[in-house]
C-alpha cells in the first residue's frame, strides 16, 4: 500500500525541531523548522505555516502582487489627474 499522506504542516514543540530565524522586519518574521521542513509566516497574531519548498513559490506571488498594485497605483494617479484637467476646461 502506497502511502500519500501529505506532511502535517504543524510545527512540532519536540526539542529535536531545530528552528532558524530566516527574516525578521518591523511586521514579522519567517522561522524554519528543520526537522518539519516547515516555513513558518508570522504577522502579528496570524501564522501561516507552509512547506518550505513553497516558499519560493510564495515570494513570487507577492512580488507579482507587489508590481502589480504598483501599476494600479500609477494609472490612478494619471485618470486622477486627467480627470482634474478635463474638469477645468471650460
Amino acid at each position: 500500500m502506497e502511502n500519500n499522506h501529505k506532511p502535517d504542516l504543524a510545527m512540532n514543540n519536540e526539542a529535536t525541531c531545530s528552528r532558524v530565524l530566516l527574516s525578521k522586519n518591523e511586521i514579522g518574521r519567517i522561522v524554519f523548522c528543520e526537522g518539519c521542513s516547515v516555513a513558518e509566516l508570522e504577522i502579528g497574531a496570524i501564522s501561516l505555516r507552509i512547506e518550505g519548498s513553497a516558499l519560493n513559490t510564495l515570494k513570487m506571488l507577492v512580488a507579482d502582487a507587489a508590481t502589480r498594485l504598483t501599476l494600479y497605483q500609477q494609472e490612478q494617479a494619471v485618470y486622477a489627474k486627467q480627470t482634474a484637467v478635463n474638469y477645468n476646461v471650460h
